[in-house]
């Protein structure tokens, strides 16, 4: 009985250490990223607690302001999760705006040319989107396994290329003459779109498409033999090949369904809240690197992304708020934010370093 009970308390202080590992790193990246922003509050001359507490009021102090939350957290959730997929099984893409960019153009104009009853509309248009960030993952994956660069540059370098094509086609073949604001490069508007949850407030259905997903990659994840093999595949190829598992096959089918999500979370973005393609509505906001940040702080956990994401949203909405309502400059919810990334960004550093150290002495093994 004693060596049972020491067992299971040796495997209970064993899971309490790997949770405070996990958590360690994001809670000191808010609390940094919060004192940053309490300083600059300060020298701006307002009340840094207040303008702090205004600023979680902001995010979710009222069903209002919390569905508007959760409305630019619905992008981010899926973002994060397509990260949260390639990095947990050791590929390290940063693809996932482009794939976004991708998504969002494909089905706005899909949306907007397909006949049919609304539903089918909009199915189509989702499907469409995710297999357009799907195709769009296809070349960096390529790339980096025929000439053996990295994947971490050509994914990033196809972001700025995504920008430019949707950019290009939407100035000069589909942009809309007739819109509202006639100088904006955007498409016609869709008339097929996401329902809303409540008719007053922004939250739509789109938002229950990211819990869905949230759910199946987790499931994917942690309770597959696909999971294992995709972690396996990725972050030791020459085990992964020598007990039967495909790695070069197996980063393909990663960055695919990756892809595939951040097409997605384009599409959901335009047929949920911009019911329209518009110029850059994904690389301003920055729902890319919200996402790939979400993920990290929860250690690629895709419900820890899903609950990083409605943070980091919130601080948007209350960045908003305190400027408009407190006169506290907004941007103060930027500094915050870019603190949180850039600490965060650490660990993914940390991990290419040990990868290159594991490849140098494969190298030298041989």
């Amino acid at each position: 009985m004693k060596t049972e009970e020491s067992l299971i308390n040796v495997s209970f202080k064993t899971k309490a250490l790997d949770i405070f590992d996990t958590l360690k790193l994001p809670v000191l990246a808010i609390i940094a990223g919060m004192a940053c922003g309490c300083v600059i509050i300060a020298t701006s001359g307002f009340n840094p607690f207040a303008a702090i507490l205004g600023l979680l009021k902001g995010g979710y102090g009222s069903t209002y302001l919390f569905f508007t939350t959760l409305t630019r957290a619905t992008p981010i959730i899926i973002a994060g999760l397509a990260a949260a997929f390639t990095w947990g099984a050791g590929y390290e893409s940063m693809g996932v705006g482009g794939q976004m960019t991708m998504g969002a153009f494909v089905s706005s104009v899909v949306a907007v040319s397909c006949p049919g009853s609304s539903v089918f509309v909009i199915i189509v248009s989702l499907t469409a989107g995710a297999l357009a960030g799907a195709a769009f993952s296809l070349i960096p994956t390529w790339m980096s396994q025929k000439f053996q660069v990295s994947l971490l540059i050509v994914t990033l370098m196809m972001n700025y290329i995504a920008d430019y094509i949707t950019s290009y086609f939407t100035t000069y073949i589909v942009k809309d003459p007739y819109g509202s604001d006639s100088s904006a490069i955007q498409t016609a508007e869709i008339t097929a779109v996401f329902p809303k949850f409540i008719e007053r407030y922004s939250l739509h259905y789109g938002f229950l498409i990211a819990v869905v997903c949230v759910i199946l990659l987790y499931f994917i994840m942690y309770r597959t033999t696909f999971g294992y093999k995709a972690h396996m595949g990725g972050l030791n190829p020459r085990f992964a090949d020598y007990g039967g598992i495909n790695s070069k096959k197996m980063m393909y089918y990663v960055l695919n369904i990756s892809g595939a999500l951040a097409g997605l979370a384009g599409a959901i973005e335009v047929i949920g809240a911009k019911h329209r393609f518009i110029d850059q509505m994904i690389t301003s906001p920055g729902y890319a690197w919200s996402g790939i940040t979400a993920s990290i702080m929860s250690n690629y956990n895709p419900i820890g992304t899903f609950v990083s994401s409605v943070f980091l949203a919130g601080l948007t909405t209350g960045g908003s708020y305190i400027e408009r309502n407190m006169g506290v400059p907004g941007d103060v919810s930027t500094v915050i934010q870019s603190v949180i990334t850039m600490l965060a960004t650490i660990k993914i550093a940390i991990q290419i370093s040990k990868r290159k150290k594991e490849k140098h002495l494969r190298k030298e093994e041989k």
